[in-house]
């Protein structure tokens, strides 16, 4: 005479007798709200977030094979020539760095396909090889050989505009506080997944720390965890609304406010633009995309002739522009100075028309950091910094940088 099993209740899991739990189980009672048709639940729902996140991944691998219209795809793995030494072998990596090698030559691995196209994989060949060489990386006024483990997370925090960091605060909270505005857990760690993994694998990679761009697979994943914050806003409580809206505004006009040069955007943490070369170098900030708008504002001030110009990229010749210009003199702290032939009388700084690209200003030589003492009469946009520095300008620098006079120039006389 096997009493009817209670229903079950996910509250009270925890709390029922284990005379009550077997006997529902040894029951093999199928009403809803069963210990066994939640464990089937529970399955199902696990199975059916496998699926999906299996689905995504065969849906990203496809559209990888598609942009690369399918070439070298599903190449065996032992047909590649790796030059990293994760991939071509700690032993010939290097030895053989102008034909490559395969770690996995010889080996069942080494049959395989590999179902991405035969560039892509080599990419991310190159790009291990990178990291392992420990190149220098900047951070903060710091140059260092190798990198910082929370490298992308400082650059996340001060190059995503803060209404954005907003809304992503929001959505923690709604996860946390409103439940019933936010998908299953199980929803939510399929979707953040990727995004994490993204992170992680960017931050473990400390080789070389240069490019933010590297963690910006992960955005999309959070972009769509965090509009779960709309169902929260569409609630009856104004305040919760008018925060969204808030954010939302921020994160818009923070982004159009320099538009169309978001290469270059810092948010307020930092003080904007004006001061990201402070905390970041190289594409973060400047890949030289200014020097156009360089030209426009040179055809606008035809007194500042000559011109001296640093330009970032060396492969691109500033003639192509019509620009006209010289190097600027190497300051000092150049390193080395000697290379250069110059006696102290001609380093600099020197009085003239500068244009310099805000990575030159911060390069690791330390060629140009003397421009660091003075502040720039104009900008082309955000990337290229100009300079008019008179005698007097100079002659008041100099001698901070432990560098003489200028000939026949006396000592400048103290501000008023």
């Amino acid at each position: 005479n096997m009493q009817e099993c209670p229903p079950f209740h996910q509250e009270r899991f925890f709390t029922e007798s284990p005379i009550q739990v077997l006997a529902c189980l040894d029951s093999g009672a199928s009403m809803p709200g069963t210990l066994r048709d939640q464990t089937q639940l529970r399955l199902s729902g696990w199975l059916r977030e496998a699926t999906m996140l299996f689905g995504l991944i065969v849906l990203s691998v496809y559209v990888i094979n598609l942009g690369y219209c399918f070439e070298g795809s599903f190449q065996e793995l032992g047909q590649f020539h790796f030059q990293s030494r994760a991939l071509a072998g700690a032993e010939s990596a290097g030895s053989t760095a102008h034909q490559g090698d395969n770690r996995f030559n010889h080996t069942w691995l080494g049959m395989l396909p590999v179902p991405l196209p035969m560039n892509y994989v080599q990419g991310i060949d190159a790009q291990k090889r990178d990291f392992e060489r420990k190149m220098p990386s900047y951070l903060r006024g710091e140059w260092r050989v190798g990198g910082w483990w929370y490298y992308y997370l400082y650059a996340l925090a001060i190059k995503v505009p803060l209404g954005t960091w907003l809304i992503v605060f929001l959505a923690l909270l709604v996860s946390l506080f409103r439940p019933r505005h936010s998908a299953s857990w199980r929803d939510e760690i399929v979707l953040l997944s990727p995004a994490a993994v993204v992170l992680t694998l960017v931050s473990s990679q400390t080789g070389i720390n240069q490019h933010m761009r590297y963690v910006l697979p992960a955005f999309p994943f959070v972009f769509v965890w965090a509009s779960k914050v709309a169902s929260g806003a569409n609630s009856n409580a104004w305040k919760a609304r008018s925060i969204v809206a808030v954010a939302l505004l921020w994160s818009a006009t923070s982004s159009l406010w320099i538009y169309p040069h978001s290469l270059s955007y810092f948010n307020e943490l930092v003080g904007g633009p004006m001061r990201g070369h402070a905390h970041l170098h190289d594409s973060n900030i400047d890949w030289g995309q200014d020097l156009l708008y360089l030209k426009k504002w040179l055809d606008g001030h035809p007194e500042a002739r000559p011109l001296h110009l640093r330009y970032f990229l060396p492969l691109v010749d500033p003639r192509i522009a019509g620009i006209e210009s010289t190097l600027p003199p190497p300051g000092p702290s150049a390193t080395p100075v000697s290379k250069f032939h110059l006696d102290e009388e001609h380093l600099g700084p020197q009085p003239g028309w500068y244009a310099l690209s805000t990575n030159e200003i911060r390069s690791r030589t330390k060629k140009y950091s003397y421009f660091l003492h003075f502040k720039p009469v104009a900008m082309a946009r955000y990337s290229i910094y100009i300079y008019h520095l008179s005698c007097h300008q100079a002659a008041r620098v100099r001698p901070e940088l432990g560098l003489p006079y200028f000939p026949g120039l006396n000592a400048p006389n103290p501000p008023a």
